[in-house]
């Protein structure tokens, strides 16, 4: 299924976002391995009578020197890492979207970093903490001068990292390279979109299933809720999706056929809907869309008139989108193992997409004739590779745009340009015809503007006076 296929998967990816599971994870690792080099040293004693391992020979006093100068040094940084990824949370926030501040706090690079950081720092601790009497744990400080150098490589490539992210640009190409992963990940293996899924929703009124919590949805577990409708034979039909907030007492989902146990029914149903307080990016296709789209906003906003911000979320959102374009939409229904259609669960809507990304920044973007251009070409480009039950969407959002740009656009050169790009574009759809140009051009006088009707009134009399 195209979101989350068990409830474990769910949880280890909400677990593992922000600062604290993999950095303490790393750091603990760091300890125990300080212990268990500690244990194992006593018996390496002699490799330091090895000639090629001679740099091993050191006494106690010089183990505790190296071990408390890597130690203090591992804190100091800890420190400064710390204090400049908030420095970059605070940059993004302000010039990028403040909702990007999700995707710098699950860089994994981030959360390597300062695990690695604390590890050596514990290893070094404990090491120092266990050196006893005269000997040296030469192993150990040898580990530990080769931690202390892996962190300090690590660090180069952290510093260069940040320096990346906080570059608009390379994030907007981030944010839609793993939109592009989701999309792959989620739609390879599902079967496409069918006319005929609807149908097996059963017909009636059906048993509504209510959530008590409240939250945004991050992610569905559509296996669990398959195996539970084959369990008790019923078909569920699930009302919600990821991204949406749902209230306590909100009906998620109707299930046709009876329960043996309703009560205990709706809690497992709820349980394997996963809410959060603020949307996330497992499993909401939609919430990069919308990041993309943030970006490009504020860029357009009267405070940063930055056209070229614009552009670039533009230019990566259609390279996103196309891949929906060209695989289509996967079917909403699952069937078990004996092909019975078992639940009802809307991956994804199409047109839901497409408006979500293409009506805000052409809103955002007409009386703009440079992004304005951008977004027609944007389209132009999506209607090459779209399957072709996808493009009267396509055409149709170009429609809107020219209508947008004749009244928000003053300059007659202006207009001549994006009349001239919209004809190009709309080249990739010459076998298609918009509705509503048809109804334009064959309306009927009933629905004629007033003025030409009244026109052809005062012809008529005129014609029958004379």
């Amino acid at each position: 299924m195209g979101y989350l296929h068990n409830s474990f998967s769910a949880r280890l990816s909400r677990l593992t976002r922000g600062f604290l599971f993999i950095p303490l994870a790393l750091a603990i690792a760091g300890g125990c391995l300080g212990i268990v080099t500690n244990v194992v040293d006593g018996p390496a004693q002699m490799v330091a009578d090895v000639p090629l391992l001679a740099f091993l020979d050191i006494d106690a006093d010089g183990a505790r020197s190296v071990l408390s100068t890597i130690a203090g040094a591992m804190m100091s940084v800890i420190s400064l890492v710390y204090s400049l990824t908030l420095v970059v949370f605070t940059l993004a926030a302000g010039n990028i979207g403040p909702r990007l501040l999700e995707t710098f706090a699950n860089n994994r690079v981030n959360q390597i970093t300062i695990g690695l950081l604390g590890a050596t720092f514990l290893y070094s601790l404990i090491t120092l903490y266990q050196i006893d009497g005269e000997s040296a744990p030469r192993v150990s400080v040898a580990i530990a001068i080769f931690m202390a150098t892996t962190s300090m490589f690590w660090l180069i490539y952290f510093v260069n990292d940040v320096a990346g992210r906080i570059m608009v640009d390379n994030e907007i190409g981030r944010i839609q390279k793993s939109l592009r992963k989701a999309i792959d990940t989620h739609l390879a293996d599902d079967p496409r979109e069918s006319d005929d899924d609807e149908k097996a929703i059963p017909s009636g009124t059906g048993t509504p299933m209510r959530t008590h919590r409240s939250g945004y949805i991050t992610a569905i577990t559509a296996d669990n809720i398959a195996k539970m409708a084959e369990r008790e034979d019923v078909f569920v039909e699930v009302l919600v999706k990821p991204g949406h907030f749902v209230i306590d007492q909100q009906p998620i989902a109707k299930v046709y056929g009876a329960l043996k146990t309703p009560e205990t029914f709706e809690k497992e149903l709820d349980e394997s809907i996963i809410t959060d307080y603020a949307r996330a990016p497992e499993g909401d296709l939609q919430f990069s869309v919308h990041l993309s789209v943030e970006i490009a906003l504020r860029a357009l906003s009267p405070g940063v008139n930055d056209s070229y911000t614009a552009i670039s979320a533009i230019d990566h959102l259609s390279a996103s989108l196309s891949r929906i374009l060209r695989r289509g939409a996967p079917s909403p229904l699952i069937t078990d193992k004996d092909d019975k259609p078992r639940v009802w669960l809307e991956v994804l809507r199409l047109s839901d997409i497409l408006t979500a990304a293409l009506n805000p920044l052409r809103q955002n973007a007409c009386g703009n004739t440079l992004v304005t251009l951008r977004l027609i070409n944007a389209i132009g480009r999506m209607g090459l590779v779209s399957k072709e039950a996808h493009r009267p969407m396509l055409r149709n959002h170009l429609f809107r745009i020219t209508q947008d740009s004749n009244r928000l656009t003053r300059s007659v050169a202006d207009r001549q340009t994006l009349a001239r790009a919209v004809r190009a574009a709309r080249s990739n759809f010459k076998d298609y015809v918009l509705d509503t140009e048809d109804k334009s051009k064959t309306k009927p006088d009933s629905e004629k503007p007033a003025q030409e009707k009244a026109g052809k009134a005062k012809s008529a009399k005129t014609k029958k006076s004379k």
